[in-house]
């Protein structure tokens, strides 16, 4: 299939972006083994590819010959088609496949990726004046994920405008799924829209497509290339390779990417995985063709693309060894490979001093007949008429040239802007979601601003009463000295001056003096009292021992009671007068002094009234 490419003015010209690769290089060897595990297990083994470097004009020459109609680079009649198992090889990854391709969810982009995967919460975003970083803590915890978003952002997935885009994040955190499609998918979009540009920026993983490019050379390990990719780094040797082909409901395979989604066909590319070449089945590509604007279509689109995606198939006849060298092309698809319409196709053009005789071998044969006149008016109608006929075919492919051209110049433009569109809407949203924070930070400035309000208001309130408080302590301070000075006088006017003691205390001190001689006389009266008391008993004693001989005395002689009696009677009422003298003073000591004595108080009673008893008889 021949390609415009071929002529040297149709060279696509490639703007590249400096990325400054060796800050990442530097960031690599700053991160530990485990850090250096749990990322290769995402990108593979891409270490190499920082230190690769990109050829330029290689690259704007593989540009050239991309053929965007068909997805594959077509170089004279060999057509070259990156696929997902040799970028997977590359990377050394297991497998390029998963169940579910990575495809975007629905729902608006926000900065809560950022949030989840680098700790950024809107209270950080609100400090970006200062560094965002929050401490070695935090940043130990989010560097791993910085890292990943920074390679997919600068190395797979780079953008026209220089930045990371959010939509990266998903991508690169889609657990259990590859990458690989994505990475191709956005490889084949940015080709194509640079082809039919004539120029572009590359968003797409250079080094890996110019790895794959050498990759197909013969005995590109032996050559000295100046991409600077070691030898080491690349294990050389015969694979065994079962590709898909293509799915059950779409002639290639369809490739989700980051921005959008597009197709290929790896039929075109069955002689690199060894097998023997066939004509293969070309559908449509715009039926998975779009890109990512949200809307109901798009939705609709990605769930028919993952139906597709489940549907893959893998058919494939390897090369016998031993085979012939041209069995890898069958014989039906050299005759269809020379009836394929290449997309860009060459303007036809007629070299100067070239003979167009077009006379057939009758007019020939007539002119040696003898009609020489006849002839040569014939000749030269005819040569005229071809003349017209090839000025009407020029004309025609002129026309036709500049109809592709400006239907291709109305579908580049409009590609573009479609993705312009895109990212108007992008940009769009992320302006709103900046005027969300804005807003928040403002209701948040707010909120502030009202509650230092309300502290303002309440410190004055806890101020004026502090002073009430500080000028009722004070007051209280003076009512209580003035208190201790009148107690103080109060207590001066007290003491006597003599002793130094209060007066009050010298009173009560004589009079208890006064109690204790009281006392000390009472008991000296009372020690009296119990001697007479004893007397009296003994006398009692005495005057019993007496009754008892009157009695005698009654009982054996009455008559010296008539003689003798009136004396003793007026004897014993004498001692009884004595007797109640003595028992009413006791009892009146008694009570003066020893209320409180039970004991005494029973005792003289008892005493008292065993000399009534004795003296009434």
């Amino acid at each position: 299939m021949a390609s415009s490419s071929n002529d040297p003015g149709s060279l696509v010209t490639l703007h590249f972006h400096d990325f400054r690769v060796e800050r990442m290089r530097h960031w690599w060897t700053l991160l530990g083994e485990d850090d250096h595990a749990d990322i290769v297990g995402v990108f593979g083994k891409f270490p190499p590819f920082m230190r690769l470097q990109v050829d330029r004009g290689l690259l704007e020459a593989l540009a050239s010959f991309w053929d965007p109609t068909h997805c594959c680079f077509s170089i004279g009649e060999v057509d070259l088609v990156p696929t997902l198992e040799e970028y997977a090889e590359l990377l050394q990854l297991a497998s390029p496949f998963s169940e579910t391709p990575v495809i975007p969810i629905q729902g608006p982009r926000s900065n809560r990726c950022l949030e989840k995967y680098l700790g950024l919460t809107t209270a950080v975003l609100l400090r970006l004046a200062r560094d965002f970083i929050a401490g070695k803590r935090g940043w130990k915890k989010f560097r791993i994920n910085a890292f990943k978003i920074a390679f997919a952002g600068i190395f797979l997935f780079p953008t026209s405008a220089g930045r990371i885009d959010l939509g990266v994040i998903p991508l690169v955190f889609s657990e259990g799924r590859s990458i690989i499609p994505a990475i191709l998918c956005e490889t084949v979009r940015s080709l194509s829209y640079c082809r039919r540009q004539g120029d572009g920026i590359p968003m797409f993983c250079t080094q890996l497509l110019q790895l794959w490019f050498c990759s197909h050379l013969r005995h590109f390990y032996r050559l000295q290339t100046p991409y600077h990719f070691e030898r080491h780094t690349v294990t050389w040797g015969p694979a065994v390779w079962k590709p898909w082909t293509h799915c059950a409901l779409f002639d290639g395979v369809p490739l989700p990417g980051v921005w959008g989604c597009t197709g290929y066909y790896p039929s075109l590319a069955l002689r690199q995985f060894g097998g023997v070449q066939y004509p293969p089945c070309l559908g449509d590509l715009d039926a998975v063709t779009f890109d990512y604007i949200p809307s109901e279509d798009m939705w609709r689109l990605l769930s028919r693309v993952e139906v597709i995606w489940e549907g893959r198939l893998s058919e494939v006849v390897l090369i016998e060894d031993g085979s012939p060298g041209d069995s890898s092309v069958a014989s039906d698809f050299v005759e269809w490979r020379e009836g394929w319409t290449p997309f860009f196709t060459l303007r036809p053009t007629v070299r100067p001093g070239t003979s167009h005789s077009l006379v057939s071998r009758s007019l020939r044969v007539s002119a040696s007949t003898g009609q020489p006149e006849r002839v040569t008016v014939l000749e030269r109608e005819l040569e005229k008429a071809q003349t017209e006929l090839l000025s009407l075919r020029l004309a025609r492919a002129a026309e036709r040239e500049a109809s592709a051209a400006r239907v291709e110049s109305l579908r580049s433009t409009l590609h573009h802007n479609s993705v312009a569109v895109a990212n108007l809407r992008r940009d769009l949203e992320a302006q709103r979601g900046n005027v969300s924070t804005l807003r928040t930070m403002n209701e948040f400035i707010r909120e502030q601003l009202e509650i230092s309000e309300d502290a303002k208001d309440q410190l004055a309130e806890t101020l004026a009463e502090t002073r009430e408080q500080l000028e009722t302590e004070q007051a209280e301070r003076t009512r209580v000295q003035d208190e201790l000075d009148s107690l103080r006088s109060y207590t001066q006017a007290l003491v006597d001056p003599a002793t130094g003691r209060p007066q009050d205390i010298v009173a009560l001190r004589r009079a208890l003096d006064a109690s204790e001689e009281a006392l000390t006389s009472t008991r000296t009266s009372m020690g009296a009292m119990r001697v007479q008391i004893s007397v009296l008993q003994g006398d009692n004693g005495v005057l019993q021992t007496e009754l008892d001989l009157v009695h005698d005395a009654l009982e054996s002689n009455a008559s010296w009671l008539n003689q003798e009696g009136f004396p003793v009677v007026t004897a014993l009422h004498q001692i009884n007068q004595v007797m109640d003298s003595l028992g009413a003073r006791a009892r009146a000591v008694l009570e003066e002094h020893d209320e409180g004595n039970p004991a005494l108080s029973t005792a003289l009673g008892r005493f008292c009234r065993e000399t009534c008893i004795r003296l009434g008889r």
